[in-house]
């Protein structure tokens, strides 16, 4: 019964396993269908940013205060001392003395405080990967709001363009005595409304290239190609193991992990410290001249107060808020993970409905242009089609890029794109 069960878990390890692979190498192959910067040159950009160097000192830091709790904080100590002795009725004598002494560490304090250390640059580590990964977040949505402002001001370009020549052809129809000057007046109208529209979105696509280019120096801005025709790639596999790769390797529970870790280790260096570091020390003294030479050892121990309960019960309490911390935080990037994914997959949905709308409103714009062309149809309702054409094609067009950010919002979560270097290297 036993290896029947042992069996079964390891094809049950075996299985997810398989399935971590394969969803792995669709992952891959989705990055390639993204309108993203290219990964490498990006992934420098991203170890250069401020934070992200901060943080690397950080772990820096935390480096050194582990060599520091390692070696602890006792210290030789060397102590001199000279004096003349005068007698009443006799010489008066030269006398000296030398000590040296240090507190010790007892009852596995010393291990302890290595395991502390140990703890420490491991939260360092985890807090440098959390940075990394919500600059990485960042820098996705900075990337697909120019991407939002740059594909509008296109779509908008290519609106305009229609205007032009539907201008042409009411003044032409104008100028055959086929329609009212009226026709021609509006038509002019529609052309400098979609051109003061152009220019708007032109101008709000700059300011979004430059912030992205101010917050995020050296990303290859404008080396991906502009496809407005580019569809939102579905996510592989099943929303489940997106939401438990996200979940099972997570730099902010692995953070809240590492201080409790931290907080319960400084409560049992507490509580250890309730029985306080011998000194140890030995002793040469020299007294009368040379005439009694004295060697010896001395211990001091300190008497515990009030003030070492306090802390040891001080940090119990700390150990309880991380604990706390911990569940907290486990239950936000659940959720966060669920919301993500199924942000992802409705916004695909989406972007697909809205691409089919976008090209039947642009059918019937056409046909309403043609017709308008042969006197079947006003002015009026040829400009109604085209400017419910335009509604459908920023619509579809905002829809795209909100799926492939969701997307890539996934991938990003799922440490599947620029995820952040082992050990900060």
């Amino acid at each position: 019964m036993k290896q029947l069960k042992a069996g079964r878990f390891l094809l049950g390890v075996l299985a997810l396993g398989l399935t971590a692979s394969a969803l792995a190498n669709e992952a891959d192959v989705l990055v390639a269908q993204l309108s993203l910067p290219p990964v490498s040159p990006t992934r420098e950009v991203i170890s250069t940013l401020p934070q992200v160097q901060a943080a690397r000192a950080g772990m820096a830091v935390a480096q050194a205060r582990s060599q520091q709790l390692a070696a602890g904080v006792h210290e030789w100590n060397l102590k001199l001392g000279a004096q003349q002795r005068k007698e009443t009725a006799g010489p008066d004598y030269a006398e000296s003395d030398l000590a040296l002494e240090r507190s010790i560490r007892w009852g596995g304090k010393a291990q302890t405080d290595r395991d502390l250390g140990n703890a420490g640059v491991a939260a360092g580590q985890s807090a440098y990967a959390d940075v990394w990964h919500e600059a990485v977040r960042s820098l996705v949505a900075a990337w697909y709001g120019w991407q939002r402002e740059r594909s509008a001001a296109s779509v908008l370009t290519q609106q305009a363009a229609l205007a032009q020549e539907q201008l042409q052809v009411a003044s032409r129809r104008v100028k055959a005595g086929d329609a009212p000057r009226m026709d021609q007046m509006m038509a002019q109208a529609e052309h400098d409304r979609a051109q003061a529209a152009e220019q708007l979105a032109l101008a709000r696509e700059q300011m979004q290239r430059q912030e992205l280019q101010k917050r995020f120096p050296g990303l290859a801005v404008g080396s991906v190609p502009l496809a407005i025709a580019a569809g939102a790639p579905p996510l592989p596999g099943s929303a489940q193991d997106w939401l438990q790769r996200i979940v099972s390797d997570n730099h902010e529970i692995e953070l809240a992990e590492a201080e409790l870790r931290q907080a319960r280790l400084r409560s049992e260096r507490a509580r250890l410290d309730t029985r306080p570091d011998p000194l140890l020390g030995v002793r040469a003294a020299r007294e009368r001249s040379g005439q009694d030479n004295i060697v010896g050892v001395y211990v001091s121990i300190p008497l515990p107060g009030a003030y070492r309960e306090g802390e040891q019960r001080a940090t119990l309490a700390l150990a309880d808020a991380a604990e706390q911390r911990l569940v907290q935080t486990r239950q936000r990037v659940e959720a966060t993970a669920q919301r993500t994914v199924l942000q992802a997959t409705n916004a695909v949905a989406v972007a697909q409905r809205q691409a089919a709308v976008q090209q039947a409103m642009a059918n019937v714009a056409q046909l309403a242009g043609k017709a308008y062309g042969l006197g079947e149809v006003t002015l009026t309702e040829a400009l109604q089609a085209r400017r419910t054409a335009l509604d459908a094609a920023l619509a579809a067009d905002a829809a795209r890029w909100d799926a492939q950010e969701a997307v890539t919002r996934v991938l990003v979560d799922a440490h599947r794109l620029w995820a952040a270097e082992e050990g900060g290297h």
